[in-house]
């Protein structure tokens, strides 16, 4: 059977109905899993107190958590910066959950975007608040024009993402104002942008993953990006499999 692959789905409200929210994720991500031979499951995140959040991640093989809304300082220990966005503490709370029953559980997960922010909050790392205001001469990381095509280069350190993508640089899209300060623990930097500015991350035996820029809008239409989505679900098979 393919390796089943959850992808976290936050809620949404529609101007239509302004008070009955969706879950909802964009179709790249699905898109992304069902090329690369894996099986989408979507999960609604839930967090309310007994929401059936270990039976849904038992479910799995590997989870995507996706972009989104700013987590929220206080979880790594810090005031609202000015510049800090939305949050949406509800989302915070489900994916926290979400995180940490899949790290004892051993599931393999990959993050994107606020994806890699919150699974490194969750373990144990913080994040730059607004990289605007707080990294001095700073690319700009929220580009304008079509988010689908490359903005800058990250170099890529050894590990999961430069395996899968088989080159020591990439041009990448950017769309985000925050980023990892510092890792957590047993996590290491693999990616980097030109001012330093902190692209992937990943743990000592690279089955929890995370990527700052987004490579599904990319891998739309970019064979080789898509390596990413295929190298995680071979590793969720691969993780499934000596289970």
């Amino acid at each position: 059977m393919p390796p089943i692959i959850g992808i976290a789905c936050p809620k949404q409200f529609f101007a239509k109905n302004p008070h009955e929210p969706n879950f909802y994720v964009s179709n790249s991500y699905i898109d992304g899993v069902v090329r690369s031979g894996g099986t989408p499951l979507l999960l609604p995140l839930l967090h309310q107190p007994n929401a059936p959040l270990q039976a849904m991640v038992e479910a799995l093989d590997g989870l995507i958590l996706t972009g989104g809304e700013d987590p929220a300082p206080h979880l790594y220990g810090e005031q609202p910066l000015p510049g800090l966005g939305e949050v949406d503490y509800e989302r915070d709370v489900a994916e926290l959950a979400l995180i940490r029953i899949a790290r004892e559980l051993k599931k393999p997960m990959l993050g994107i975007c606020r994806g890699m922010q919150i699974i490194n909050v969750a373990l144990g790392g913080n994040l730059v608040q607004d990289i605007p205001s707080q990294i001095p001469h700073a690319l700009q990381h929220g580009q304008k024009g079509s988010k689908l095509y490359a903005a800058h280069s990250v170099s890529l350190a050894p590990g999961f993402v430069r395996d899968a993508l088989g080159k020591d640089e990439v041009l990448v899209n950017t769309s985000h104002h925050q980023s990892v300060k510092d890792p957590a623990p047993g996590f290491r930097v693999t990616a980097v942008a030109p001012d330093g500015v902190i692209e992937a991350i990943e743990n000592d035996d690279a089955t929890i993953v995370g990527i700052q820029w987004h490579p599904e809008r990319m891998w739309l239409h970019d064979d080789n990006m898509l390596r990413i989505a295929s190298s995680f679900v071979e590793l969720a098979g691969r993780t499934k499999a000596v289970r």
